[in-house]
């Protein structure tokens, strides 16, 4: 079997594929600057050239003298012009931009075209729908070798320009490649495998319900130190608010005077690669009276393995596992009311059930078919509360990918979720939620 890096096989990016390659990133906005600098420099220099040989009327020899003066004169002032194109360009060189753009249209199973209510019955929305579920666009300032700074935003599913990260980085200067680094501001949660993998990449439109839960927008504010021990061996550190940017009590404050903290080991074989993550910190639930403290701990581990098909090509298995105890929002729901003066504890009820034991993973396998076509599946499993029983959230996803260039992903992918709803006649029936998405995704 003939092992190659991984990048290259388990999961080809847009950027793959036969055909004529795309520049690497950066290269085409050097080539623009090129042609700019070049644009001025040569009509300047043209019109400095004619200018003084013009400037150079025939007659006695003692003229030559002053217009080689006035020529010398007009090239340094060329030169000075140059200098501040070249200075120009090079503050421009100090800047890049990328994101990518995913068209989606979706139809479910339960989707109706009005919703219409009868007694106490809502009929589920129409969710056959086109939309835009991201539209980013990231801005990267190379200040120096030792230092840069990120700014990354989204104009997607609700419509709104809204911050997704803003930090920013220091290297150290001790390495060559200035591999450790410390992070400052709001990005990825370090935490497991799919976190930080980018959503223009995955193989799969969403990432799973577990990690959805656990780490609502998946980032967070705070700080983080990178630190590559060996080839193979990289920690990472961090300190954070918690609860992430997308939580619906704090997004963008800590209630709590303890921040939360979290590591991560990662050993990197290329063709195996292994994490275990942990993280540790305190969660608080606002009620009108005493708020409530919550537990919110996790542990991770994930694993990816890669190879190569003689045929088809490169593909890969991963897989992921969470546990820890987390606030529930069903025992949230369950144990308080909501009144006129805010959210009130339920006589009798207990607030130390506000958080409850989890476990949650999935498995993952991903295989190309040529150069040009992709598969992938998943089985994934999230459990809230491991004391209750049909809490549990199941779901099996598909998705073939076909690579239109080196730019341009679509995708077609097919949800089967699966969740216990109380029937009317006694037992439990599975909801009819299962969903076909279609997406067209370019990268730039």
């Amino acid at each position: 079997m003939h092992i190659v890096n991984p990048n290259a096989f388990a999961s080809p990016t847009p950027r793959e594929g036969p055909g004529v390659a795309p520049p690497p990133p950066g290269e085409v906005g050097l080539k623009l600057e090129a042609w700019i600098a070049a644009g001025l420099i040569v009509p300047l220099g043209w019109c400095g050239w004619i200018s003084t040989v013009d400037a150079q009327p025939p007659g006695p020899d003692s003229l030559a003298a002053p217009a080689v003066e006035d020529a010398g004169g007009r090239l340094e002032g060329l030169t000075e012009q140059v200098q501040t194109i070249q200075a120009d360009t090079d503050r421009m060189k100090r800047f890049k931009f990328s994101g990518y753009v995913q068209v989606r249209w979706e139809t479910a199973e339960n989707s109706g075209d009005t919703v219409k209510v009868s007694g106490t019955t809502l009929t589920p929305a129409n969710v056959e729908r086109f939309y835009i579920r991201r539209a980013r666009l990231k801005l990267t300032y190379d200040a120096s070798p030792l230092s840069q700074a990120v700014v990354y935003f989204d104009g997607g599913s609700d419509r709104t320009i809204r911050l997704l990260e803003g930090y920013l980085a220091l290297l150290d200067p001790w390495t060559s490649d200035h591999r450790h680094q410390f992070w400052a501001g709001q990005f990825n949660v370090p935490f497991g495998y799919e976190i930080e993998r980018s959503s223009s990449l995955r193989e799969l439109p969403e990432r799973s319900r577990a990690e959805n839960v656990l780490f609502p927008g998946e980032r967070d504010r705070g700080l983080k130190l990178v630190t590559p021990w060996t080839d193979r061996l990289e920690t990472v550190v961090a300190v954070i608010n918690g609860g992430g940017v997308n939580s619906l009590d704090f997004p963008t404050t800590d209630p709590t005077g303890g921040k939360d903290v979290l590591g991560r080991a990662r050993w990197s074989q290329g063709v195996f690669d292994v994490a275990l993550s942990y993280y540790d910190g305190l969660g608080l639930v606002p009620l009108t009276g005493d708020d409530v403290e919550t537990d919110r701990t996790r542990f991770g581990a994930d694993a990816q393995l890669y190879y190569e098909l003689p045929t088809l090509g490169g593909g890969s298995l991963k897989g992921e596992f969470y546990s820890g105890t987390n606030v529930n929002a069903d025992s949230v729901l369950a144990l308080t009311v909501s009144s006129s003066v805010g959210r009130l504890l339920r006589p009798g009820a207990d607030p130390a059930h506000f958080d409850t034991d989890f476990i949650g993973g999935y498995a993952m396998w991903v295989q190309n078919l040529g150069e040009k076509l992709q598969f992938a599946a998943r089985a994934e499993l999230f459990d809230p509360n491991t004391d209750l029983d049909h809490d549990q959230f199941e779901r099996v996803s598909l998705a073939v990918h076909a690579f239109y260039d080196g730019f341009t992903r679509i995708t077609v992918s097919y949800d089967v979720p699966r969740t216990d709803v109380a029937a009317t006649g006694g037992g439990y029936d599975d909801a009819p939620d299962n969903l076909w998405t279609v997406q067209f995704q370019h990268r730039f």
